[in-house]
């Protein structure tokens, strides 16, 4: 499932689709996300990510994050590598602060924040 999603910093906001993933522990962006928003991706907080296809290093901020309409404060990750092309949304940052519901034949998700 494929959502829009936009993070923000400061005054700059970047726009793109991501997948929720709720095997992902975290959210993580490609790095010209953060790039894009002026940040400096070593900076953040070091991440060792482990996936089913390798190790990589991610960094972390917290950043404006928002979803359908719903704007959450989250921590969020960079990959370090500039060929990591995935944009996810994980369980810590986004999945465990919002209710899910899914209708697969008619193509619906439901969502709302988890209060």
């Amino acid at each position: 499932i494929t959502v829009e999603t936009t993070i923000g910093f400061s005054d700059v906001k970047v726009s793109f689709p991501a997948k929720i993933d709720t095997g992902s522990t975290l959210c993580i962006f490609e790095r010209s996300h953060a790039e894009q928003l002026g940040l400096r991706v070593e900076s953040g907080i070091r991440q060792r990510v482990s996936t089913a296809t390798g190790v990589f290093t991610a960094f972390g901020f917290r950043l404006g994050l928002t979803v359908a309409g719903f704007e959450f404060d989250s921590l969020v990750y960079f990959a370090e590598d500039i060929g990591i092309r995935r944009n996810v949304l994980g369980r810590r940052g986004w999945l465990e602060l919002v209710r899910i519901g899914l209708v697969d034949y008619e193509r619906k998700i439901y969502l709302s924040p988890y209060l």
